[in-house]
C-alpha cells in the first residue's frame, strides 16, 4: 500500500517517497502514459487537478487506476463549490471500490483558474471547505451526512486539505491525514511542517524543480496564478505589487502565460522553487527531508513532461542517497 493508504507508515532516511501531480491539459491517454512513466521510477501517488474546464479528473484518474499497479490516485483538489459535496464524496468512493487502498481525497477552497470561468464567487469559502470535509470525511468512513450515505461503500479513504491561507492549514493539521503545502517559501517550510505533524497530519510537500535555465523560465510561468490566489502578504514579499499583480492577472486569465511570466520577479523562483544545478536541487531537497514526508511534483508544461518525471526522479534519488549517507 502506498504513502496515501490507510496504516500506511512514513518512510525514513534513505528513501524519498515521491509523486507527480497533473493538471488535465492534455489528453487522458497521455496522462496515463506519464502516469506509467512515473510509476516505473518510483513514483508512489499521482494526483490530478480538479479544474472545470479542462478534461475531467474523475474520468482522468480511473483511467490512472486502470492503467497503472499500485499508484496512489486522487484529486488534488476539487473543491466545494464547482461539485456538489455528495456526488464528490461518490466519486471518490467509486475510485476506492475499484482499487482499495490506493485512492486518497484532495480538497480546497479552489483557485480562479476553477472558479473564474464558472463564474462562481464564493463568499463564505473556509466554512465551505470545512462542510463539506466534514460531510465528505463521514460519507467516506461508512456514515451518514444529513440525509446521505453511501451504503454500498465500504472503504475508509484518506483526506488531504490544500489551501495557503494560515485558517486552512490549522484546520487541515488537525483533521485531515495530509496537508498538501504548495507555494510554501523552502526556509518557511521547516516551521510549517512542524505546526502540521504537531495537529496529528502528514507533509506532501509540492515545489517546481528549476534545474536549469530553460526549467527556470518555465516554471516562473506558473507562478502567475500567485498573483491571483496568493494572500497580500505573501505578494508583498516577493515585490509583487498592485499594479503589477494586475497585468499578470489579466495575461494569466487570457491564457498568455509568458506574458504573466514577463511581469513575475525572478525572486519568486528562488523563494518557492528548488532551484540550481541538478547536484544542487538534490542537496536542497536532501536538506529539507525531515520537514515532508512525500515529495509530488507538478507537472504543467506538456512537451517537456517526460524529461521532467525523469530529471525528478534522478534529483529525488541523488536526493536519498544524500540523507542516507547523513544518517
Amino acid at each position: 500500500m502506498g504513502p496515501a493508504g490507510e496504516g500506511a507508515t512514513v518512510s525514513g532516511h534513505g528513501r524519498i517517497p515521491w509523486g507527480v501531480w497533473f493538471e488535465p491539459t492534455q489528453p487522458v491517454t497521455r496522462l496515463v502514459a506519464l502516469a506509467g512513466l512515473a510509476e516505473g521510477l518510483g513514483a508512489e501517488v499521482c494526483l490530478v487537478a480538479d479544474e472545470g474546464t479542462e478534461r475531467d479528473v474523475y474520468v482522468a484518474l480511473t483511467a490512472i487506476l486502470a492503467a497503472t499497479d499500485a499508484l496512489v490516485v486522487g484529486p488534488a483538489i476539487t473543491n466545494p463549490f464547482s461539485r456538489h459535496p455528495v456526488t464528490t464524496a461518490a466519486a471518490v468512493a467509486t475510485l476506492d471500490e475499484m482499487a482499495p487502498g490506493r485512492v486518497w481525497h484532495g480538497l480546497g477552497v479552489g483557485g480562479s483558474r476553477v472558479l473564474a470561468p464558472l463564474q462562481l464567487e464564493p463568499e463564505r469559502p473556509y466554512s465551505a471547505l470545512v462542510d463539506t470535509f466534514v460531510a465528505n470525511r463521514r460519507l467516506l468512513s461508512g456514515r451518514r451526512a444529513g440525509p446521505a450515505s453511501l451504503d454500498w461503500f465500504h472503504g475508509d479513504v484518506p483526506m488531504a486539505v490544500a489551501g495557503r491561507g494560515p485558517r486552512v492549514q490549522r484546520f487541515a493539521a488537525a483533521e485531515a491525514d495530509w496537508v498538501i503545502l504548495s507555494a510554501k517559501a523552502l526556509a518557511e517550510l521547516p516551521e510549517a511542517a512542524a505546526a502540521i505533524r504537531g495537529g496529528g497530519a502528514r507533509v506532501a510537500w509540492s515545489a517546481y524543480l528549476a534545474y536549469s535555465g530553460t526549467e527556470r523560465c518555465r516554471a516562473l510561468r506558473h507562478f502567475a496564478y500567485m498573483a491571483l490566489d496568493a494572500p497580500a502578504d505573501i505578494r508583498q514579499q516577493v515585490g509583487l505589487d498592485e499594479l503589477r499583480a494586475a497585468r499578470v492577472r489579466r495575461a494569466m486569465l487570457a491564457g498568455h502565460l509568458d506574458e504573466a511570466a514577463e511581469h513575475l520577479p525572478e525572486s519568486l523562483l528562488d523563494l518557492y522553487a528548488v532551484t540550481g544545478t541538478p547536484t544542487e536541487c538534490a542537496a536542497r531537497i536532501a536538506g529539507l527531508r525531515d520537514s515532508f514526508d512525500l515529495f509530488v511534483l507538478p507537472m504543467n508544461d506538456e512537451e517537456t513532461c517526460e524529461e521532467h518525471i525523469e530529471a525528478a526522479a534522478a534529483i529525488l534519488g541523488a536526493a536519498a542517497d544524500l540523507t542516507a549517507t547523513t544518517d
